[in-house]
């Protein structure tokens, strides 16, 4: 995993959060609106540094959780510690 991200994929990763903390598997389509802006590229590079899990569900690209080490990173992020 790939502990450093930028902060337009800090910013991504906390709209995922907030959906998949309301109980919603968000699509990009989602998190777009959301944002008001394309993030469709810091998905795909949050996916690609192992930070969240996805997968294609009717043709849309849909995030279904954060992996474990993520979720301690995540923690770290909110809480102004140091990463692993």
């Amino acid at each position: 995993m790939d502990f450093r991200i930028s902060a337009e994929e800090q910013r991504t990763l906390f709209l995922i959060v907030d959906h998949l903390d309301a109980g919603s598997a968000p699509t990009v389509e989602d998190l777009e609106r959301a944002a008001g802006t394309e993030v469709r590229r810091q998905v795909a590079s949050l996916r690609a540094k192992g930070w969240i899990l996805a997968k294609h569900v009717d043709d849309h690209l849909t995030v279904i959780g954060l992996s474990p080490m993520a979720l301690t990173a995540l923690t770290n992020l909110r809480y102004g510690r140091p990463g692993p």
